[in-house]
């Protein structure tokens, strides 16, 4: 009965969670306020690199679907190498992890900028989609770097628990701004975002329930232990 029991807890808790059985990351781009062209894709982690311009280089970008509670991943590393271009080179990179499903949760964004140098700019957010879309969705939180600077920021959902049931979406977003004169620059930036489960009333009510079965059954098993004398 007491092992019943905390199996069954663990079942309850287990049920509060995220599932990423089916998830695909996608890595996209955006190069001076285009379309968001797609760069990559991978069942568990995505990486990417490529000149976009003559003088603008992604060095590497990857994003990679974590295991649970952590959600999504993703590193960003860009180049300017210098000489003539338009002022300022804008590049928009996106990773978005699709077909999480089932969960009540609390997203945690940390946003962190390694290396800035010059007068670039990072904007890094964190998107989530009800409707498991690309590269999108309802903003979760943001944060812009200036450099030159190394940066952290941590910032909860702006809108308290979310109650997904079906396929949804997290994205992040990396806006870069870069200088067009100056020596060689290099931007590193990388976000992390976890999902910290909130059970559901009905899961509470399970789970007090199961810790109550526990304590019941370990009472019995005391009772059942008597000390005796001879008269």
């Amino acid at each position: 009965m007491k092992l019943s029991s905390f199996a069954f807890i663990a079942a309850t808790l287990a049920a509060a969670t995220a599932s990423s059985a089916d998830a695909t990351v996608y890595i996209g781009y955006s190069y001076g306020g285009g379309p968001v062209t797609l760069a990559a894709w991978d069942p568990t982690d995505a990486t990417w690199s490529a000149t976009i311009a003559p003088n603008l280089k992604v060095t590497t970008t990857s994003g990679s679907a974590g295991t649970y509670p952590s959600v999504l991943d993703s590193t960003a590393s860009v180049r300017y190498t210098g000489g003539a271009g338009p002022a300022p080179l804008a590049l928009d990179i996106f990773v978005t992890v699709d077909n999480l499903t089932s969960i009540l949760a609390k997203f945690d964004s940390g946003l962190t900028e390694n290396v800035l140098v010059g007068n670039w700019s990072v904007t890094e957010s964190t998107f989530v989609s009800a409707s498991n879309a690309l590269f999108g969705g309802t903003l979760l939180a943001t944060n812009m770097f200036n450099g030159p600077s190394s940066q952290t920021a941590t910032y909860d959902s702006l809108s308290g628990n979310w109650n997904l049931t079906g396929p949804f979406s997290v994205t992040h977003q990396y806006h870069i701004v870069a200088p067009t004169s100056g020596p060689t620059s290099l931007a590193l930036s990388t976000i992390s975002v976890n999902a910290n489960a909130v059970p559901e009333p009905a899961v509470w009510a399970m789970m007090l329930g199961g810790f109550g079965l526990a304590g019941l059954s370990l009472r019995t098993r005391a009772a059942k232990i008597r000390a005796g004398y001879a008269a």
